[in-house]
């Protein structure tokens, strides 16, 4: 089976803007690159790019919560010009970096592998059903482990409604306004759908976000919505 979904959890998780390192606001959910670069270290593959091919889908399993932390750095604080050989840093150019954070995220994360080379399908689900990973996966940043449980699919239903009922993200231009969901809590989200050798990224969509809120959302059904288990799935 093409289709593989899996819970992806940690203690804490931040999705940084892929333009800067210096980006302090996280986004709510693993971009497509991130989910990528996170099959590449389940299997080992460091050119996560050549899993571009996979399309994806994520729920959000708890309201997010976040937290900022501030630290502290020292600008060229190891270069040979500071005074470490008088006994003491330079220490004048001072700077506080600020950094948010999500806190105990859960994710259920949906992937369709049939684009993907065979070899790559049979080891991805491998190391998905065994629990085993080849590098240290983490949710966007190294201090972030990440850990992951295989979810069996018991259901499985391509969606033929021109609206449906998603427990996913959906595109802005997909989402349906209905009066119905009152209640629930919404962001959006500009996140890359592609990237090239060296992390370049690129194919910037803009996302509509459930982070909080007991009702679901509605989304036009572009041929890649199913039913999977008991959720609607916006696949993009």
């Amino acid at each position: 089976m093409s289709f593989v979904a899996f819970r992806l959890t940690g203690d804490y998780a931040h999705f940084s803007h892929p333009a800067t390192i210096y980006s302090s606001l996280t986004y709510p959910i693993p971009p497509k690159t991130s989910i990528m670069g996170f099959l590449g270290a389940l299997i080992g593959e460091e050119e996560y790019y050549k899993l571009l091919n996979i399309r994806y889908s994520i729920k959000i399993d708890r309201a997010i919560v976040k937290r900022s932390f501030v630290f502290n750095g020292i600008q060229k604080a190891l270069s040979s010009s500071m005074h470490i050989k008088d006994g003491y840093q330079d220490a004048t150019k001072k700077k506080q970096f600020y950094r948010e954070l999500i806190c105990s995220p859960s994710y259920t994360v949906f992937l369709d592998l049939s684009k993907l080379q065979n070899n790559y399908i049979e080891e991805i689900t491998k190391a998905l059903k065994n629990h085993t990973t080849k590098f240290t996966p983490y949710l966007g940043i190294n201090f972030c482990i990440a850990d992951f449980e295989w979810i069996e699919i018991n259901f499985l239903e391509k969606l033929e409604d021109e609206v449906c009922t998603i427990n996913t993200f959906t595109l802005k231009d997909d989402f349906q306004f209905d009066i119905e969901n009152y209640g629930v809590q919404l962001t959006t989200a500009n996140m890359a759908c592609d990237v090239e050798e060296y992390r370049v990224f690129k194919d910037f969509k803009e996302f509509i976000v459930e982070i909080g809120g007991e009702n679901s959302i509605r989304s036009k059904n572009r041929d890649n919505i199913y039913k999977i288990n008991s959720d609607g799935v916006y696949f993009v």
